[in-house]
């Protein structure tokens, strides 16, 4: 079956400079624990970031390199920004930074600058996500397809395909 990756603002309110996770300091430790927990059981590296990004403007970066190579280069720069980010622990919403991870898709500087500033795919985006509000998706990852509910939220790689072998019968 053919996968397309799709935009999803999971804190769309997140200031541009980043904000706190929505955990106090007691709770953060349990939060950190099971991120760690279900990467390592799906061979994932992760370092929880303790603080939110505003990836807005990645998405839109996102789109760019859709609309210029495709979906399976998007895909593969949006596993670029979040290995970035939940690896590396770079600021996604630094311009520099996408730049650099846009680079290898054939997207100089001046192309990311130009499409942040008018907001070229901010339509795309906006349409991701009202598709995804309508699949019932309140969490990431999220898998759909078309006329049925999406999985979403952090779960189990098992009950994960659990519900993916429910839904295709």
């Amino acid at each position: 079956m053919p996968t397309r990756w799709l935009p999803f603002e999971l804190h769309p309110d997140t200031p541009p400079a980043g904000g706190p996770k929505p955990f106090s300091d007691e709770q953060w430790p349990a939060v950190e624990r099971r991120l760690r927990t279900l990467a390592q059981q799906v061979g994932v590296p992760i370092e929880p970031p303790r603080r939110n990004v505003n990836s807005r403007l990645a998405l839109e970066a996102g789109e760019l390199v859709r609309a210029r190579a495709g979906d399976e280069s998007s895909a593969a720069f949006h596993h670029e920004v979040s290995r970035a980010f939940f690896v590396d622990g770079a600021d996604i919403a630094d311009l520099q930074v996408v730049a650099e991870l846009a680079a290898p898709f054939g997207i100089n500087e001046d192309d990311l600058r130009a499409a942040w500033t008018s907001h070229a795919y901010a339509g795309a985006i906006a349409a991701s996500m009202l598709a995804a509000r309508a699949a019932g998706v309140t969490g990431v990852p999220a898998f759909g397809w078309p006329g049925s509910r999406a999985i979403s939220g952090m779960m189990e790689a098992q009950r994960i395909v659990t519900m993916l072998q429910g839904a295709a019968r």
